[in-house]
């Protein structure tokens, strides 16, 4: 063979080689494009049942708010059928109601004038039948009573304002003791304690209960006084009950 023949066939090969080449490559570029076809096609179909099943549940949704649009206007004129006849009453009512009344105000007046004339029927009996019958004549003396009007008399309500009273009085132990008085002319009469006080204590005492408020005489009050005396440096105190 000569060297021209060998040119040939290697240039046949290697145009084979190309063309397998590119045969390949198409198939594997076609079955790619298919590849993402069939999986568009996918997407497409999901697509399509969700936009299906959206555009069921607005069909339905659509539905139920056109139902609720009629139930909302059959309430509607319900209440409108219900105003009209509240009203047509309410104006039955008031147009009728001088009409009662003065039909109350007749049955009244004549309930009154059938309650006098029964009055007048009892307070004018029939006539007696008149007898000629002495009597005598019977004087009996008046006497105008007299009321004597006393008022109520309390014990005077104590205060708790001895302190100023006992203050100057020096006290070098503690006294419990009761006070008995009368009240005269709303003033302390008959006083006396149980138990024996220095002088300057009752006249302390004294003059305390002649600061009551009294009213009127009374008798048999007593009030119980215990006061602490001041001694070991203790403050002094009092209690009444």
């Amino acid at each position: 063979m000569k060297k021209k023949d060998y040119i040939y066939i290697a240039l046949y090969v290697l145009l084979f080689g190309w063309f397998m080449s590119t045969i390949v490559d198409s198939v594997k570029y076609e079955k790619e494009q298919f590849t993402k076809t069939n999986k568009l096609n996918i997407d497409l179909i999901k697509i399509s049942n969700y936009v299906s099943n959206n555009s069921k549940l607005l069909t339905s949704l659509e539905g139920e708010v056109y139902n609720n649009s009629l139930t909302l206007e059959d309430v509607s004129e319900r209440l409108q059928e219900q105003y009209k006849t509240n009203t047509t009453f309410y104006e039955m009512y008031f147009s009728t109601q001088a009409q009662r009344v003065e039909k109350e105000e007749e049955e009244l007046v004549e309930e009154k004038i059938e309650d006098k004339g029964t009055q007048d029927k009892i307070a004018t009996p029939l006539p007696a039948p008149t007898k000629s019958i002495e009597q005598e004549e019977v004087v009996v003396p008046t006497e105008v009573p007299v009321v004597k009007i006393t008022t109520a008399s309390f014990c005077p309500t104590p205060h708790t304002g001895l302190l100023p009273y006992i203050k100057r009085v020096t006290l070098r132990r503690d006294y419990k003791f009761v006070a008995h008085y009368d009240v005269l002319d709303s003033k302390i009469v008959n006083l006396s304690f149980t138990k024996k006080l220095p002088s300057k204590l009752q006249t302390a005492l004294t003059k305390y209960l002649n600061s009551f408020k009294m009213n009127g005489n009374i008798n048999g009050c007593y009030l119980p006084i215990k006061i602490l005396g001041e001694w070991n440096g203790r403050r002094r105190n009092f209690w009444i009950k």
